[in-house]
């Protein structure tokens, strides 16, 4: 950080830097998070479930046999797909909801796609969970058992490249689900071309410059320090979860249906997570189900958690993106088209998430002055692990593209991008040239230098004969702005005042790491402040319990730092009307006749003659005045504000090695809620955005399907050694509905860094790689098909 943000309009905490609220609970170890509730401490006589994972990317058990298994000292219980609570489970899929909303089984996002089968009998992909899950008293002993158990395989033809997956004749993956292993468009509404505007040939037709890029965004995997875990507990007839899904909510709402139990007889409890990064997107996990059998079982509490190698149970969708733009001489971009295939992996969950439903609202934020416009997106079953979400989703392979065709355009009509993207995109509800895209691009620019350090590709000076610089960006609406949030339905929070003026806040929302926490916090504060609160007055609980607390709202699209502190805007004035109607009798006046501020209460003209608002309360009744709201996000459309990402980066013509010397994150943000988090979020998400960019890279065996890399070592995610120079940049220029008109950051503070890496890199060497990651073999083919080594 070269200079601290300043908010434009001052505030008494929102727009503060200030510690986390969680920070010394944190680094006390006081914070409790997945193996501080699951263990023998607390539960005594806790089982442990392993799972068998298959060996075979595509294959059907013909028998299994479990006695020796069952034998085993320490083995408490051995369920299988035969067992009849597991035989009468619904088919169900891992994305019932993004997150954003609770749904049942039958308003599951996906419900054409119900592809999962717990505990079933095929496995589509090697460390698939199937079959067969086993109880008892260690984790050894677990382990032990299911390496006794016999399984008779029907090997089954397997493919792992989408586009051989489209192939006739190609091993179908879901034959339940598609004949030819693409997910079938939604019969309603949800056509493979899912959005159209104007003529797009005709506007090819008629553009003087034509530029088209192709981009290919690999599979990479969540990383979450913390792993899946779950401990499920019967009372009677009553089921108690404790778990690190963020979605407690929703936790509870599949195991009831799934299960077929009341609502009320299941509890989930969610303490700290230790980041998810889009894992938790796809919460509706077999394991939750088949644990709770377990525990249904043997009247005992079971732990269910993935090992690390387990935890490469997902990744992001891998997408091949083709894009196309058309323009006049003048840069008027007249029309754009994408099409995309996606690889779904095993199972679909979230794919069309991914391929569609983030690309639709990026175009209605961005490309709405642009009249002729077609989006294509096919999703496409393969044995790989199943691939959905992940921070960005569906942003980041969009934007790879879009970035590289908006170069390659900028390039062929002699622009610099810069101007192209100003001149061209911005959202419907405000004339290009768009203020916040114009101001995130300029403030990038003049701080990576770009007017100075910017050049013909790969015509720079060479450091040492072959260490070539560039530059390079890319830019992308921001992501989440309160009109978008509609599908969360009513935002629930409370707050209860004590007569002493302490407070005590009911904010539901699992913390992952974001400071989501604290943004609550600081709102709570600041809507109080007739009060005269502080922070530290404030009481906030980080875990979330279904029985006792109100709907949680998921961290998820970068949201919660704002919505609940619209919410409680609302709240403080439904709050101070109570205050007033409870020190009316004491100061014998009407309520509209009094007024409170800064923790003082006094006549309406009079604000000399005042008293302490808790000596008042403190003379009635001392019952705690509370209020509870609901409030659903605004429905307002304000557009969305932008985002651009500046790289600078030297690269090795001799060894193709690529360094990234500084990434400057710009961030319009319409109120920076808490500039502490938001810059952590700024800086933190880099440690993805670079490791995708350059060195992770899920690998199969093409011959046998085994995923070669499942470890920390031979997946390389960055280390404090491989980060380049963060400059963190945050604005206010644009400004949405409410009390505060914020957006979300940190769901797309990656988003822009690949293409803007890989723009870069052709400023630097003249030659493009558009296949993530951008690792040296393939910068040196690229040079030696170029031919423009120094």
């Amino acid at each position: 950080m070269r200079r601290p943000f300043t908010p434009r309009r001052e505030r008494k905490f929102i727009g503060k830097y200030r510690p986390r609220i969680d920070g010394l609970e944190k680094a006390s170890g006081r914070a409790v998070y997945a193996d501080d509730f699951a263990n023998k401490t607390r539960f005594p006589d806790m089982l442990y479930a392993k799972v068998l994972h298959s060996p075979h990317p595509h294959a059907r058990i013909k028998n299994l046999d479990v006695a020796q298994a069952e034998r085993l000292p320490g083995v408490a219980a051995v369920l299988t797909y035969l067992d009849p609570e597991v035989a009468r489970l619904k088919p169900t899929s891992a994305g019932w909801t993004d997150g954003v909303d609770t749904v049942s089984y039958e308003r599951m996002m996906w419900k054409r796609f119900r592809d999962r089968r717990v505990l079933g009998d095929t496995a589509h992909w090697v460390g698939d969970d199937l079959g067969v899950v086993v109880a008892a008293e260690t984790e050894a002993v677990a382990e032990e058992a299911l390496r006794l158990v016999k399984v008779e395989w029907e090997i089954l033809p397997f493919v792992l490249d989408p586009l051989k997956a489209m192939e006739p004749g190609a091993p179908l993956v879901h034959p339940e689900v598609s004949a030819n292993n693409v997910l079938p468009a939604d019969p309603v509404g949800g056509a493979d071309v899912f959005l159209t505007k104007g003529d797009v040939d005709q506007g090819f037709a008629h553009a003087e410059v034509v530029a088209e890029a192709t981009s290919v965004y690999h599979n990479a995997t969540q990383g979450s320090l913390d792993s899946w875990c779950c401990l499920v507990k019967w009372d009677d007839d009553k089921l108690t979860c404790w778990s690190n899904s963020y979605e407690a909510d929703q936790s509870r709402m599949h195991i009831s249906q799934m299960l077929d139990l009341p609502i009320n007889k299941v509890r989930v409890i969610s303490p700290f997570v230790g980041g998810q990064f889009g894992r938790g997107d796809t919460g509706e996990q077999p394991f939750f189900l088949f644990t709770a059998l377990l525990a249904k079982r043997t009247g005992r509490p079971v732990k269910f958690k993935h090992t690390r190698r387990e935890s490469f149970h997902d990744s992001r969708q891998p997408a091949i993106y083709h894009g196309k733009a058309g323009a006049l001489r003048d840069g008027t971009i007249t029309s754009l088209r994408f099409k995309s295939i996606g690889n779904a992996g095993a199972y679909s969950d979230h794919t069309m998430f991914a391929l569609k439903f983030a690309p639709a609202e990026v175009a209605e934020v961005a490309f709405a002055h642009i009249p002729n416009l077609k989006m294509e997106s096919y999703g496409v079953y393969t044995n790989m692990l199943p691939a959905c979400m992940m921070r960005g989703v569906g942003n980041s392979q969009l934007n790879l593209v879009l970035g590289h065709v908006v170069d390659v355009l900028a390039e062929k009509l002699g622009m610099d991008p810069i101007d192209l993207v100003v001149k061209n995109f911005g959202h419907q509800w405000a004339a290009p040239p768009d203020k916040s895209l114009s101001a995130v691009l300029a403030e990038g620019a003049r701080r990576i230098g770009w007017a100075e350090k910017r050049h013909a590709p790969g015509r720079g000076p060479a450091r040492l004969g072959t260490y070539k610089s560039g530059v390079g960006f890319s830019f992308h609406p921001g992501w989440h702005a309160e009109w978008q949030e509609g599908r969360r339905g009513r935002i629930q929070v409370g707050v209860r005042l004590n007569p002493d003026g302490t407070v005590m806040l009911e904010a539901p929302t699992v913390e992952i790491g974001t400071g989501s926490n604290t943004c609550n916090v600081l709102g709570c504060a600041e809507a109080l402040g007739f009060l005269g609160v502080t922070p530290a007055d404030i009481s906030f609980s980080n875990t979330v319990d279904t029985d006792t607390g109100l709907k949680d709202t998921v961290q998820t699209d970068s949201a919660v730092s704002f919505l609940q502190s619209e919410a409680l805007a609302v709240a403080a004035l439904e709050l101070k009307r109570k205050v007033l109607e409870a020190a009316a009798p004491e100061l014998k006046a009407e309520p509209e006749d009094l007024e409170a501020a800064d923790g003082w209460i006094f006549a309406k003209g009079a604000p000399q003659v005042k008293r302490r608002l808790t000596e008042v309360l403190w003379q009635g009744d001392l019952a705690p005045i509370a209020v509870t709201v609901s409030r659903a996000p605004s429905g307002e459309k304000t557009g969305v504000p932008f985002q651009a990402n500046f790289a600078e980066v030297e690269v090795d013509t001799g060894t193709g090695q690529v360094r990234i010397v500084k990434l400057v994150i710009v961030n319009d943000c319409g109120t920076v809620m808490y500039p502490s988090g938001a810059e952590g979020q700024q800086i933190g998400g880099q440690c993805m955005s670079v490791g995708e960019s350059l060195t992770e890279e899920i690998v199969y065996d093409p011959v046998t399907g085994i995923p070669l890399n499942f470890n920390w070592i031979d997946y390389p995610i960055p280390t404090m050694a491989d980060i380049p120079d963060i400059e963190p940049v945050l604005l206010e220029v644009w400004r949405g509905a409410g009390e505060y008109g914020a957006c979300g950051i940190g769901e797309g503070v990656l988003t822009c860094t690949p293409r803007a890496i890989a723009n870069a890199i052709y400023n630097a060497v003249g030659v493009r790689v558009d296949d993530m990651p951008f690792k040296p073999e393939k910068i040196l083919a690229a040079l030696g098909q170029g031919g423009r080594r120094p």
